[in-house]
């Protein structure tokens, strides 16, 4: 293959990875939003829970943005989950983090929570 053929080819692949990576940003939070996080926060035991101030965030990420896209239904069942599991209430009552505020949260990839808030 000649140089222009193997540049037009890198090309055209950065070109549809930055097109379908721009799509999944794009999309509602539906398709982003954790599935079964209300189930996971009901029943999270552990003790690695890192909160995350979206206002003090340093840089835009993809959980900022589906987190502020969420649906309002979403966020109620959040904070219900989060106000069924007394443990996860009084851990988040120790670090001062107001329910009401609570905007998202995730499982981190050590299995620890990962909680938005507001």
């Amino acid at each position: 293959m000649n140089r222009v053929s193997a540049l037009s080819l890198i090309a055209a692949m950065t070109i549809a990875s930055f097109l379908s990576l721009s799509g999944a940003y794009g999309q509602g939070a539906a398709m982003n939003w954790p599935k079964d996080i209300e189930q996971t926060v009901t029943s999270f035991s552990g003790n690695k829970i890192n909160i995350i101030y979206l206002n003090a965030a340093a840089e835009q990420n993809q959980a900022q943005t589906w987190v502020q896209l969420a649906t309002p239904q979403q966020r109620a069942g959040l904070v219900a989950a989060v106000k069924a599991n007394q443990a996860l209430m009084q851990k988040l009552s120790a670090q001062n983090v107001e329910v009401e505020n609570i905007a998202g949260a995730e499982v981190a990839a050590d299995g620890g929570l990962t909680i938005y808030v507001k």
